[in-house]
């Protein structure tokens, strides 16, 4: 039961590429709104802040020079970035063709489009004064700019999961954005609170948004028995503890019995199972391969599409509660609100 990417072409896609170059871009414009994007698709200044300057809308020029701005007002634009082809793309997606982002062309291809695309991304379309903008926040997180309200899809995740923000940062379907600096903490959490060894190419790559990073992370099943026991506490089914599912179900996914288990030997050990959920249906559920993805997911043996920190909220709540004990998620609980994230953990 793989999540998988798939995209839709739209007849009418919004796209508006919201950047920030650094902390101090930010600081100058911090007086300003960002542009709002009209029925059209189009982006456009609110009438309260007519006046479009270094990527952002204003109340007038004197409002934007006394924030550091000296650009020429009205100048912005950025709705298209030449010969047709929208450039506003997510760095994650940067070949723009038929109205949508993909990684590449042959995705595009594959996806059915056969129209010649262009790089996007870096030219005319925003970010530099030229378009854009910064949609009124965020702070840096290596690659990307985390602004937790903005929440405008740009791509759509087609299997419901939730979608991709201008800023190229999944947007979970209950309107919480993907932070990758907290995601990368989150893997740490549990390799510091545990006691074990979690591969350092997955903890760097953790934080992926989108496109899943091409690696085989491996970990020892003496120490994903201990992450997989920490999940179980207190459960016991007919007799049969926690300690004993996630033995027995580490025994699963090490096929060759060498001791050590790699996202491709667990990834097919669970996806021999039709169920995809090998010995915790007790535990999950008949339909719980989602579960079993979910608690895969955290120490790298196995990796989907949109971001690692949208998984936990597949699991049963006596799991989640487990998992909070030791690490952080940003997983919503009944709604947007509620985040399961604890930043003093």
């Amino acid at each position: 039961m793989k999540r998988v990417f798939n995209f839709t072409i739209f007849s009418v896609l919004f796209l508006t590429l919201i950047v920030v170059s650094c902390e101090n871009e930010e600081e100058a414009l911090g007086t300003s709104v960002s542009k709002i994007i009209t029925p059209d698709g189009k982006s456009s200044c609110p009438d309260s802040h007519p006046f479009e300057a270094c990527g952002q809308c204003w109340t007038d020029a004197n409002q934007a020079q006394s924030a550091g701005c000296n650009e020429d007002g009205n100048g912005g634009g950025g709705d298209n970035g030449g010969g047709g082809q929208n450039n506003d793309c997510p760095p994650s997606h940067p070949y723009a063709a038929c109205d949508q982002c993909w990684a590449d062309a042959n995705q595009a291809q594959s996806g059915g489009c056969n129209e010649d695309g262009n790089g996007g991304g870096d030219g005319n379309g925003g970010g530099d004064g030229n378009g854009g903008g910064n949609n009124g926040g965020g702070t840096p997180c290596g690659d990307y700019n985390y602004n937790p309200n903005n929440t405008t899809c740009v791509i759509i995740v087609a299997n419901g999961s939730g979608c991709m923000n201008s800023d190229g940062l999944f947007v979970s379907s209950k309107g919480v954005v993907s932070n990758p600096c907290n995601t990368k903490e989150a893997v740490l959490d549990i390799e510091r609170n545990l006691g074990i060894d979690i591969e350092n190419q997955f903890i760097e790559q953790s934080g992926y948004q989108g496109n899943v990073p091409s690696i085989n992370p491996t970990m020892t099943k003496s120490d994903f028995i201990i992450y997989m026991k920490a999940l179980f506490i207190n459960i016991n089914i007919n007799g049969k503890t926690g300690d004993q599912f996630a033995t027995e179900f580490a025994d699963l996914l090490d096929t060759n019995n060498d001791g050590i288990l790699t996202r491709n030997e667990a990834s097919m050990a669970k996806g021999a199972d039709p169920r995809q959920v090998l010995n915790l249906e007790p535990i999950f559920g008949i339909d719980g391969g989602l579960a079993t993805d979910d608690v895969l997911a955290y120490v790298g043996l196995y990796l989907g599409d949109g971001a690692l920190d949208k998984y936990a909220g597949d699991l049963p709540q006596t799991v989640q509660d487990n998992m909070a004990n030791f690490t952080r998620t940003w997983q919503p609980g009944v709604n947007a609100a509620s985040k399961r994230y604890d930043s003093n953990k």
